[in-house]
């Protein structure tokens, strides 16, 4: 098993230098990949109090910046070479930056809207932070996550419901974590979309730069012989396939309810 701290070291050092163009990896993707936009525009309003857990370095929060005016924004990112890289200056809204997990967080604060995308799969006690999170989120909030469910990548690593090695998380596992919180699932949006990669080089490194090789070792140092042995046989794996994998999405939306 693994902890917070196993996952702020993979996040740190080349994969955040890294973070913004592990897009290169892939040739083409067909389907929506991001739906986190519309989403939240459903659901901000102006004076929002607004917390992305998870924040990296700032892209969906400057894009929340850009949205409304007059709303206060609050990223929290474990990874201090992460969290470095944003600029407060280029935000319009007030904005603060807080280095530090999810799981060590504390504040008196409430919000309107916790946003987490890509995040909530990385995180071990699942439903402690989403009881955490309630009581940090305003009667009628919602929290909006973005996580890839049981049918990502699902023909390279079947899914698991009890120790899936990705992380993957269904529907019937969201209920799960909810069912004595007073968060209600008001929404869940499955998009699926598929991207193709040049070659099995190409696409053990997206792996990489998102953390999901380092997630099947748990974190552990262990996945860096993953990664030389990719090196080593990279002629082998560098010839061209282009292969075709699922990236299946679940976007789903909490609101707080009295109990």
């Amino acid at each position: 098993m693994f902890n917070s701290s196993d996952v702020q070291t993979v996040f740190s050092g080349n994969i955040a230098e890294e973070w913004e163009r592990k897009s290169q990896y892939i040739m083409s993707i067909e389907g929506n990949d991001n739906m986190m936009l519309p989403t939240i525009k459903k659901h901000l309003t102006p004076l929002a109090n607004v917390l992305e857990i998870g924040c990296g370095t700032g892209k969906l929060l400057s894009q929340i910046d850009s949205m409304v005016s007059d709303i206060a924004l609050t990223g929290i990112e474990m990874s201090r070479d992460m969290i470095s890289q944003i600029d407060k200056s280029k935000f319009q809204n007030q904005v603060q930056l807080i280095n530090s997990s999810i799981e060590d967080f504390t504040t008196n604060e409430t919000y309107d809207m916790i946003v987490m995308k890509q995040v909530f799969h990385h995180i071990v006690s699942r439903k402690n932070v989403l009881q955490k999170l309630g009581n940090n989120l305003k009667e009628g909030g919602v929290i909006i996550i973005m996580t890839p469910n049981e049918g990502y990548q699902k023909s390279i690593l079947p899914f698991n419901n009890n120790e899936d090695l990705l992380g993957r998380i269904s529907d019937s596992m969201i209920n799960e974590y909810t069912r004595e919180l007073p968060l209600q699932v008001e929404e869940i949006e499955h998009v699926n979309t598929v991207a193709k990669f040049s070659s099995l080089y190409e696409y053990f490194m997206f792996l990489y730069s998102i953390g999901s090789l380092q997630k099947i070792f748990n974190y552990k140092g262990e996945y860096e012989y993953a990664l030389k042995l990719i090196s080593i046989y990279r002629n082998l794996f560098s010839k061209e396939e282009n292969l075709l994998v699922d990236f299946d999405y679940s976007y789903i939306t909490l609101k707080k309810v009295e109990m």
